[in-house]
């Protein structure tokens, strides 16, 4: 099954095919994870929690997907889903030191774009985790998950050029807590 997209795997658990939803949780369970410790700076604990709940929600939901579109775009959006559920239960709070270096060696292309220099690896992390939920999704989303601007407005229910804009405020508000440092 594993040379099947996530699409085609999606219709057949929609068809019946509850195995292949295994596959979806081997090609989703580390990326969403990923996803979901950036935007809510939680422990891995937490972030494991959060990681099932969407796969449950995701199966439980299969049968809304419409294979004719992206997988990829619809499980984030659960995510994002299970995220903003999670805020509204919980404080928020930071992430552990180990996995702060992990996130910041991960940060290359986000520097490229802000133009600063490579020794502020960690004050733009410490930057990431200061912003708003809806600019620390998008930065997260697209520098680390490698999802274009129409990706991200499949997640976020908007426009890719409102993607665009909250891009353009996330990096300049990201360059303003850097400078302020």
């Amino acid at each position: 099954m594993s040379q099947l997209t996530d699409e085609q795997l999606a219709k057949k658990v929609q068809d019946g095919t509850v195995d292949a939803f295994g596959e979806i949780v081997e090609r989703y369970e580390k990326p969403l994870a990923r996803y979901i410790r950036r935007v809510t700076n939680q422990e891995q604990e937490e972030v494991e929690d959060l990681v099932q709940e969407t796969l449950i929600s995701g199966y439980e939901n299969i049968q809304g997907f419409d294979s004719r579109q992206k997988f990829s775009s619809w499980i984030f959006r659960v995510a994002h889903n299970k995220c903003i559920d999670f805020f509204r239960k919980n404080k928020l709070k930071t992430t552990t030191t180990d996995e702060k270096e992990e996130l910041i060696e991960s940060s290359e292309k986000l520097i490229e774009d802000l133009e600063i220099e490579k020794e502020d690896k960690k004050m733009v992390w410490e930057a990431i985790e200061k912003l708003e939920v809806k600019y620390r999704e998008v930065v997260t989303l697209y520098y680390f998950e490698d999802k274009s601007y129409e990706e991200i407005s499949d997640v976020l229910r908007t426009t890719t050029s409102n993607i665009g804009v909250m891009m353009n405020r996330a990096k300049g508000k990201l360059r303003k807590l850097i400078i302020t440092n």
